[in-house]
C-alpha cells in the first residue's frame, strides 16, 4: 500500500509497467493498494517532495514465512513479526 501524506508535488505516480503505462496518484490521505508481487514503479518527483507511508499488509501465514526467511539473513536475525 502507498498512502500519500501530501499532495504539493508533481510526479511521483505509482505505475504497473506489466499492465499499462498509466500512473496513479492518490490524493493526500488516499492510498494505492496492490500486491507487492506486482511489478511496480514510482515516477520521478519533478516538483516538491513526496511523502508516503508504505505499510506492508499480510496474514499470520505470511508472517510465519517472513520470520522464517528473516532467520536466513544475518542482519535480520533479530526480526520478529
Amino acid at each position: 500500500m502507498s498512502i500519500n501524506l501530501n499532495d504539493d508535488f508533481d510526479g511521483g505516480e505509482v505505475s504497473f509497467p506489466e499492465y499499462s503505462s498509466r500512473g496513479y496518484k492518490a490524493p493526500r490521505g488516499g492510498a494505492v493498494i496492490f500486491s507487492c508481487s506486482a511489478l511496480h514503479a514510482v515516477s520521478r518527483v519533478t516538483r516538491g517532495k513526496r511523502y508516503a507511508f508504505l505499510p506492508f499488509l499480510y496474514d499470520d501465514a505470511a508472517a510465519a514465512i517472513r520470520e522464517a526467511n528473516a532467520a536466513k539473513v544475518p542482519i535480520a536475525a533479530d526480526y520478529r513479526a
